[in-house]
C-alpha cells in the first residue's frame, strides 16, 4: 500500500493529532526509574554487542531510540508523523543524545547509514499496512546476521473497538482493519509467522512480563487495556 493511500493518510493523521498525548504518556513512563530500567533490559538483551549501529523504525517520539542510544549505540530514528520527530528531535536534545531523525514511511523506507546491525521497532507492526512488504524491505537494510528486534503485543486482540467519538475510530475504520494483517491478531504467533515468512531467522519470542507488573501497577493509557507485551528477536540471514 503506497505511502500516500487513504488509509495510510487516516493513520498517519491520527498518530500527528495524537503526539501530544502520546509525548505526554511516553515521557511519564521514561521518567518512572522502574520503566526505565526494565526498558533498558529489554533492548540491552535484544541488542548483541556488536550492533554498533541501529535503525529505529516507527520510532514514534523516540522511546527505543532514546533508551538504545544511552546504552552508546548510533540510532536513526524513521517515522511518516512529523509531529512525532518534532518530540523525538526535543527529547534527543533535552537528553544530550546525537540521534538522527528523518521523516520516512516505515514500510518502504529510505534511510542513510546502511546497511544496519540492528533494526528495533516498537508497538508499530500492529499498524503498518503491507506488512510483509515492510519486513522484507526491513531486510534490506540490515546487514547479513544482523538482528531485528520487535516489541509489540496484540493489542486488539477479539476486534477493535472505539466509540464514535474516539479519533481512532476514523483512522481505523473497517477499510483500515482490513489492511492491517496484525492489528486484530489474537496471539503474538501472527507476528512470528510474518517474520519467518520474509525471510528471518532463529526467531524467538519473549513476553515481557515485567513490564505487565508493572502495567498492573501503574495502569495503562487512557481507553487501553493491560496487554502482555512481547520481545521478537530474528536473524537476517544475507540478501533477500
Amino acid at each position: 500500500m503506497p505511502q500516500d493511500s487513504p488509509v495510510q493518510d487516516r493513520i498517519t493523521w491520527y498518530w500527528n493529532q495524537h503526539a501530544p498525548a502520546y509525548q505526554r504518556f511516553q515521557e511519564q513512563r521514561l521518567a518512572h526509574p522502574d520503566y526505565d530500567a526494565a526498558w533498558t533490559r529489554v533492548w540491552r538483551d535484544a541488542l548483541p554487542d556488536d550492533a554498533e549501529t541501529v535503525l529505529d523504525v516507527g520510532t514514534g517520539t523516540g522511546h527505543a531510540a532514546l533508551t538504545i542510544a544511552a546504552l552508546g549505540r548510533r540510532v536513526r530514528g524513521i517515522d511518516i508523523a512529523p509531529a512525532m520527530l518534532d518530540y523525538a528531535r526535543d527529547n534527543a536534545r533535552r537528553r544530550g543524545l546525537d540521534i538522527t531523525f528523518v521523516q520516512g514511511d516505515a514500510v518502504r523506507p529510505e534511510v542513510r547509514g546502511g546497511p544496519f546491525d540492528a533494526l528495533v521497532s516498537r508497538y508499530l507492526l500492529w499498524t503498518l499496512p503491507d506488512v510483509d512488504t515492510a519486513l522484507r524491505d526491513w531486510r534490506r537494510l540490515l546487514r547479513p546476521g544482523g538482528r531485528l528486534a520487535v516489541v509489540d503485543a496484540p493489542w486488539h486482540a477479539g476486534g477493535m473497538r472505539h466509540s464514535d467519538t474516539d479519533p481512532r475510530a476514523h483512522a481505523y475504520d473497517a477499510e483500515a482493519r482490513r489492511a492491517l494483517a496484525l492489528a486484530e491478531a489474537d496471539d503474538i504467533a501472527a507476528w512470528r509467522e510474518r517474520i519467518l515468512a520474509a525471510g528471518f531467522t532463529d526467531v524467538e519470542s519473549t513476553p515481557l512480563t515485567e513490564l505487565f507488573e508493572l502495567d498492573g501497577v501503574h495502569g495503562v493509557a487512557t481507553d487501553h487495556h493491560r496487554t502482555l507485551q512481547h520481545l521478537i528477536t530474528a536473524q537476517n540471514p544475507g540478501a533477500p
